[in-house]
């Protein structure tokens, strides 16, 4: 059977009525083409919801929704049994307000296979299907859209914010809108679990019972009491509500959830489901509530400064007073506004300007913050898996990763001289002022160099030809001028292609002088 593009409908039949939400047309539920985690096709369900008011001339934009956590099991899919009261009422808003709201059940929820929970690449890209297949049911879209989420789903977001104008070209993404989104993960579980006496949190459970999905090798069992052992079990395969009822009126120390970030190798674990502080390309909206006790407010307005620190343009809203569920139906119409504001604006160029700062090291830094970030390197590694349509967990996507990982330790091992996990301009200065030719950074550089070649290597011979090293730079945002340029300066031994020790002499060369005109200058492309 031929394996369809993703976003593709597949099969769609009405949504029960009892599921609509308020200002609902017409309802669909979705079966359309996916990608799993670990690579290859999955079918992924999902719902198009389409408002009942008169549609414009040019057609109704999109928000593509992003859901919060349910459960892990089919039985906690939306299109299978409906929104939660609050959710409902929030998405009715958007629906008032004129949009068709694409939702995702997010895979492995309603299809064969697991849901990996928490892994935002893993599940963004579920979210940007939906908006395409929703725009196969013939209702006229603008072709413009927004994502936004909830808890889970605001994570979600975050990710199809870092991700979705290179994942999706053809479409004309605006910004992104997270309610209440677990961010900064070690600091969140710090902060819920540092009171023993504290009542469990539910997003805790969940991420336990998640957690083996993306990374196998977990074993929560070895952690818990037998009473969290008990509750972790449970959220492995039951709905929110149940899940809830289970753990009411138990502490951390019940459940042996007491400083859970500061046990062995679990810090490590809840770092990689953080969301990289990074510049977006496209606005962001942060809210947050101030009586959240899932996700703390001082936790999310601390993301929303650094995000703004990196150069996104960020808004941050406290809803004094409401709980992380209430926060889903506080002042949604200024959602819809500030989303409308976006939708009406130009279209954004497709590549922002770089940094104006008179500066080797502005090149280096692509948020224009004066510090490389290990974050930095994280971001760009996602949106260029993305921009190949590769699957977060295949062998090419995890090489990429540890590429930019292994180059960010190899300069932070050099030139972060004070340790603090980020180089300022002046210890770049330092470093390359006294960089030798026998540092064995070539060797570390390598690695990359080796993974970005496979990664564009469609014949697998090991070299990179004109055209797949012009597909490579397009996936960095580079333009056909400056693609062609690039690689005549790569080829150094003008044999029509580049090898991956060509790419380390490029790559040398720019971390130890980053200027506009080297042919490294790729390593970051443009934001």
């Amino acid at each position: 059977m031929p394996e369809h593009a993703r976003g593709s409908l597949l099969h769609h039949e009405a949504l029960p009525v009892e599921f609509w939400p308020d200002h609902t047309l017409q309802a669909r539920r979705m079966l359309y083409a996916g990608l799993g985690y670990h690579g290859g096709p999955r079918d992924v369900t999902g719902m198009a919801l389409v408002p009942d008011t008169p549609v414009p001339s040019e057609g109704l934009p999109i928000v593509g929704y992003a859901h919060g956590t349910t459960g892990l099991g089919d039985d906690a899919a939306p299109s299978q049994v409906g929104f939660t009261r609050l959710e409902r009422e929030h998405v009715a808003r958007w629906l008032a307000a004129g949009y068709i709201v694409a939702v995702t059940d997010y895979e492995g929820l309603s299809t064969p296979g697991p849901h990996p929970y928490l892994n935002g690449e893993a599940v963004a890209d579920d979210v940007i299907d939906a908006v395409r297949a929703a725009r196969q049911l013939g209702v006229p879209t603008t072709g413009r859209w927004v994502v936004a989420g909830f808890s889970q789903g605001g994570h979600a977001a975050l990710f199809v914010g870092l991700m979705a104008s290179r994942y999706a070209p053809e479409l004309d993404f605006r910004g992104t809108l997270a309610l209440a989104p677990p961010v900064h993960m070690p600091l969140l579980i710090g902060a819920v679990t540092a009171d023993g006496a504290r009542p469990v949190s539910i997003l805790t459970s969940y991420l336990l019972a998640g957690l083996p999905i993306s990374h196998p090798e977990f074993d929560p069992r070895g952690l818990l009491t037998d009473e969290g052992d008990r509750l972790v079990e449970l959220a492995a395969t039951a709905p929110l509500v149940e899940v809830l009822r289970a753990g009411r009126g138990l502490t951390n120390d019940d459940v042996g959830t007491t400083n859970l970030h500061q046990r062995e190798g679990v810090y490590e674990l809840l770092d990689t489901c953080r969301v990289p502080v990074a510049r977006f390309d496209r606005p962001v909206l942060v809210t947050a509530g101030g009586a959240d006790d899932v996700v703390p407010l001082e936790v999310v307005e601390r993301f929303a400064d650094d995000l703004r620190a990196a150069g996104t343009d960020v808004e941050f809203t406290c809803h004094e007073g409401a709980n992380h569920g209430v926060v889903l139906t506080s002042d949604v119409d200024a959602l819809t506004s500030w989303a409308a504001r976006l939708l009406a604006a130009p279209a954004p160029p497709a590549s922002p300007p770089a940094s104006a700062r008179d500066s080797r090291f502005s090149l280096l830094d692509p948020t224009g913050d004066g510090y490389v970030t290990r974050d930095d390197y994280e971001a760009f590694a996602l949106r260029l898996v993305q921009a190949f349509g590769q699957p977060p967990g295949s062998p090419a996507a995890l090489a990429v990763r540890e590429g930019y990982r292994r180059l960010w330790r190899a300069l932070a091992d050099r030139a972060d001289t004070d340790r603090d996990g980020q180089i300022g301009e002046a210890e770049f200065l330092e470093w390359i002022g006294a960089v030798r030719d026998d540092d064995g950074f070539d060797d570390e550089i390598a690695p990359l160099a080796r993974a970005v070649v496979a990664l564009a290597d469609d014949d697998s011979d090991g070299m990179l030809t004109e055209r797949e090293l012009r597909r490579l730079l397009a996936a960095c945002g580079l333009s056909t001028a400056q693609s062609q340029r690039v690689f005549a300066e790569l080829d150094l031994d003008a044999s029509a292609s580049v090898d991956s020790a060509e790419l380390v002499a490029a790559i040398r060369a720019f971390c130890v002088n980053p200027a506009a005109h080297q042919p490294g200058a790729w390593l970051f492309g443009t934001i």
